[in-house]
């Protein structure tokens, strides 16, 4: 698969799902004076290529490729925002990790003694904090929050990530809602920091972050029938990134 263009997997006249290569922006970071055209966000590629898009229902971060999911009108985007309030929306990724010693601004680790499974996940959950130089990093935060000024909840909870499949390096993860680098960040807090992420104490000789967001489950915003998207898993065609190490 190449991961270095945009292209729509699927689409309807309610909802596009959309792949997102490594290093462009989910959207637009700022307006600018410039046309919407020049910005290379993947919201503004759509956009141009399929009209009219309300907006994402989505992002992933900058260096992290995978599955997107655009609503096309109104009524959908109100019904995916509902879905996602109640949790019916689920995204699953895969991840190729390396191993860390712990690095600044982390509180001690959950502790996961058993394999996960789909039906039987390994949970990390935390709320999260801006942390380090221009803020560019998070870090869990797993009180309440009186030390910390901004601290980020999800509806007063905590943030969830689900650890549904393990295979040594190699992660299967599940989330229904999400914070900026939540899964990043998680995976770095339990001692595997994702492939080539450089932020959370990982660099290799990698292109591109070994995170991809390969599957969307949610419900038809018209048919009510439950609507399974994916492409391949990460590990699938990349076992080779280990053995390079």
């Amino acid at each position: 698969m190449k991961n270095d263009a945009p292209y729509i997997l699927e689409e309807t006249g309610d909802y596009a799902v959309v792949f997102k290569p490594a290093k462009i922006h989910s959207a637009p970071l700022a307006k600018k004076e410039s046309s919407p055209k020049d910005s290379g966000a993947l919201l503004e590629w759509y956009a141009s290529h399929s009209p009219p898009v309300i907006d994402l229902m989505h992002r992933l971060d900058f260096e992290t490729h995978g599955l997107v999911l655009f609503a096309k009108n109104s009524k959908s985007y109100e019904f995916f925002s509902s879905l996602q309030d109640c949790g019916g929306f689920v995204k699953e990724y895969s991840a190729v990790c390396s191993s860390s010693v712990p690095i600044d601004g982390f509180p001690p680790p959950p502790a996961l003694t058993r394999e996960p499974s789909p039906e039987k996940p390994l949970v990390i959950e935390s709320y999260f904090r801006p942390f380090g130089p221009g803020r560019k990093q998070v870090r869990p935060v797993i009180e309440d929050g009186k030390k910390h000024r901004e601290v980020a909840k999800d509806s007063g909870s905590f943030y969830r990530t689900e650890i549904i499949g393990r295979d040594g390096s190699f992660f299967t993860l599940r989330i229904k809602r999400g914070f900026r680098h939540q899964i990043r960040c998680h995976l770095c807090w339990i001692g595997f920091p994702i492939l080539n992420d450089s932020i959370y104490n990982s660099p290799s000789d990698m292109e591109m972050l070994a995170l991809r967001a390969h599957a969307l489950f949610f419900t038809d915003p018209s048919s009510g029938e439950p609507r399974e998207y994916r492409i391949a898993p990460l590990d699938l065609f990349e076992k080779d990134l280990t053995q390079r190490r």
